[in-house]
């Protein structure tokens, strides 16, 4: 049995920054503050690099261009990071919040705003599968705040000491 060194290395490679950048994230806004920090903005901007670099070598013709699948997968790579780079950047510049004792105010441009009332939250939850924090409230609105949030540390430990469990 062969042992793929590289997908190993490169696997706890990205482990390790993932979990690195969601405990800077959990602490990185102040008080009161849910933001996105450069983490969400680069991985942005890197995204957008990865999709015109392959545009590029595609508008050139700087590629194999008989060779099977060069084409297709200039085509993918270049929706796939374009996709990525607009989600991210419009995440990290348009996706922000604020709570104080009585509410929280949440603003994204997937979901719009919400306003609701801390005395209205029905439960908290956290989404493994998404690494999200899923706050519903009796008016059926819900929040979800991702764990890359900066602040959503603070916000956790305001709701544990209401009470809630998650």
């Amino acid at each position: 049995m062969d042992i793929n060194w590289q997908g190993l290395i490169t696997g706890a490679i990205s482990v390790f920054v993932i979990t690195y950048f969601i405990k800077r994230a959990t602490y990185a806004a102040q008080e009161g503050e849910l933001k996105f920090g450069l983490f969400m903005k680069g991985l942005g901007l890197a995204c957008l690099l990865f999709s015109v670099v392959p545009f590029l070598v595609f508008i050139t013709g700087n590629y194999q261009i008989d060779k099977p699948g060069e084409t297709t997968a200039l085509i993918g790579l270049t929706i796939g990071f374009g996709v990525g780079a607009i989600y991210t950047l419009v995440e990290g510049f348009f996706v922000k919040g604020t709570y104080d004792d009585t509410e929280i105010f949440f603003s994204t441009p997937w979901s719009g705003k919400k306003i609701e009332k801390w005395n209205d939250l029905d439960s908290v939850s956290f989404n493994g599968w998404c690494y999200w924090y899923v706050l519903k409230f009796k008016s059926g609105k819900v929040i979800r705040l991702s764990s890359y949030l900066g602040g959503h540390g603070y916000l956790l430990e305001f709701l544990q000491d209401r009470g809630y469990d998650f």
